[in-house]
């Protein structure tokens, strides 16, 4: 029950003061006036709601309870001149409380929609403005407080509606500072402005305080809601708190990627993620959608250090479905997984129009893809330095499909798990390796990055013996062979100067391989990703004066620069040319 209050007439005697500048201000209410009390009679104890007097104006002088009591309180003295003041006259409505949409937290005591949310008691609910009447100048405030320094709030507007003009009706959200004190304004919103809830992705508006911080939401209204049945300013939204330890960092106004830091001084940094098609990270209206969703998992790791993200489960068809589901299929070599689009004679759709799981490092290159059915397949694990990024495609299903796809991933942040031995060569002659620190499984890819420097007298030229052993897939084979690029994750490039290194635009050899480079300071870069990395890079110095005539291997080597001559002889050269292994 609650009970709303309207006064029609209010006109009470108006004693005027005189001001120090010659003016006049009304002092009258300490004779005549009215005391509202939010409560029973005994509520007369304390503060008055509010206290009337003189002749303010009625449009104004609406006043709701927040329960089923409410007490007037009419205080008269001696009459005074001139007699034309008639009294007070109102309306008195008694009805239901309005439906509030807050229905977890803690309201603050005999306030009207003031509330406090905790992460240990609430960690994700609704929350907004009352759905009926209510006052003019309303301000309403929530208080998100998180329970750990490791939890952060997310609060997504869904909608609003702010109708008066000038920023006199306004949302605000502060981030506070230690106990509550001071903080920083995050964003403020002002009216006229309207929102309505949409499944656009585009319209997604979410902000987060920092982890440990309270986020304060605060909604001035100046109209209120003064019209039974119609809402005319309102807010509606909804919170969740988020451990960014255990449930990465969310990335705001996305409709699920999530970033995961490799935090110094936090060992260890481990834990799981289950992801499924009609899960979006509090998103629940997205699975309705028809359109393709694409999550990023974004798994960061500090220098010196790597990465392992291991796929163990993962459902991309619908039960049932497996041994007919043609569309796309996974299949796995030495150098990684990688997804199958149709049949040998035609491909039927695209690989974003079907569900499937990607995983790149950061600078874009594709280690693994996989899609249809997995059930042979899992676990996959790809361990990597830098950093991983996961990538999910899901399609928009109906309802009573959007909990069946999905995948469980583990991850973990450690140290680096390789060795580039001595990245800075000055001898005549040597070998380049990657040095494993650890043995892999039958399910585990590393995909590494090396990069050396090499400089030789002066008066010398560079040969390199490149020796691809165990990385290429075949895949990159049949690309080599038909004379197009090599495989992005299995290649080694030469750069003849730093400005060629920046720009990642060098010599590309993606197959065993031997040249001889005009130039006596050079840099290779080897990017790798297989199961062993057998790899291995021989140089030494030449006298320019020798006779090296031959064209040039198109299998294994693209110049971009002349400033080569490439050796079509397989392995017997390096003997030829006594190197001593």
């Amino acid at each position: 029950m609650q009970i709303r209050i309207q006064f029609r007439v209010f006109h009470f005697p108006v004693k005027l003061t005189a001001k120090t500048n010659g003016s006049f201000f009304p002092s009258d209410c300490d004779t005549h006036y009215v005391n509202i009390f939010d409560g029973p009679y005994s509520a007369r104890t304390d503060p008055a709601l509010q206290t009337l007097c003189g002749q303010p104006k009625t449009d104004e002088l609406v006043y709701f309870s927040t329960g089923p009591s409410m007490v007037l309180e009419f205080i008269t003295g001696s009459l005074t001149p001139p007699y034309d003041y008639i009294g007070f006259q109102g309306t008195v409505l008694f009805g239901n409380l309005p439906p509030d949409r807050n229905t977890i937290g803690s309201k603050v005591d005999k306030s009207f929609c003031d509330w406090i949310f905790y992460s240990n008691s609430t960690p994700s609910a609704i929350f907004g403005t009352p759905m009926d009447w209510y006052p003019k100048n309303l301000l309403c405030t929530y208080r998100f407080i998180p329970a750990s320094h490791f939890e952060r709030v997310l609060i997504t507007l869904t909608s609003y509606s702010l109708e008066s003009d000038r920023c006199s009706t306004f949302l605000e959200l502060h981030e506070l500072g230690e106990l509550g004190k001071g903080g920083k304004l995050i964003k403020k919103i002002c009216g006229p402005i309207t929102k309505y809830v949409s499944s656009d992705p585009k319209s997604l508006e979410e902000y987060s305080s920092a982890p440990g911080r309270t986020l304060l939401l605060t909604f001035n209204s100046k109209e209120g809601n003064q019209i039974l049945g119609k809402t005319s300013e309102w807010i509606s939204g909804r919170f969740q708190f988020r451990n960014d330890r255990i449930m990465g960092t969310k990335v705001l106004n996305t409709v699920c990627d999530v970033s995961y830091e490799d935090d110094e001084g936090l060992e260890p940094r481990a834990g799981a993620l289950t992801v499924r098609a009609g899960d979006n990270d509090g998103e629940p209206f997205w699975h309705s959608s028809s359109a393709t969703v694409e999550c990023l998992y974004n798994f960061s790791s500090r220098k010196n250090r790597s990465i392992s993200v291991t796929i163990n489960h993962g459902i991309l068809v619908k039960p049932g479905e497996e041994s007919r589901y043609w569309q796309c299929k996974t299949e796995c070599d030495k150098s990684g997984c990688r997804c199958l689009l149709g049949t040998k004679k035609k491909q039927f759709v695209a690989l974003n129009e079907i569900f499937h799981i990607s995983i790149f490092n950061l600078a874009g290159i594709e280690l693994s893809c996989l899609c249809g059915d997995l059930t042979d397949l899992l676990p996959v694990s790809v361990l990597s330095s830098g950093g991983v990024l996961v990538r999910y495609n899901k399609l928009g299903l109906p309802s009573d499909d959007s909990n069946v796809q999905g995948f469980t991933a583990s991850y973990k942040f450690r140290d680096r798990f390789y060795d580039c031995a001595q990245t800075t060569r000055s001898q005549a002659q040597g070998i380049l390796y990657v040095a494993l620190k650890r043995n892999l499984s039958s399910s585990e890819y590393v995909h590494v990055q090396c990069d050396w420097t090499i400089e030789v007298s002066s008066e010398k030229f560079l040969s390199i013996d490149v020796r691809l052993l165990d990385a290429l897939s075949k895949v990159a084979a049949n690309k080599s062979a038909s004379g197009s690029s090599c495989s992005a994750k299995n290649t080694v490039k030469l750069f003849t100067s730093p400005s060629q290194r920046a720009k990642d635009k060098g010599i590309e050899m993606c197959q065993s391989n031997m040249v001889t480079v005009n130039t006596h300071k050079l840099s290779i870069r080897l990017t790798a990703t297989g199961r062993q990395l057998k790899h291995r890079i021989l140089w030494r110095e030449t006298d320019p004066k020798a006779s090296v005539t031959s064209l040039c291997n198109t299998l294994g080597c693209r110049l971009d620069w002349p400033m080569l001559v490439c050796i079509a002889v397989p392995v017997l050269w390096s003997s030829l040319h006594g190197f001593n292994y």
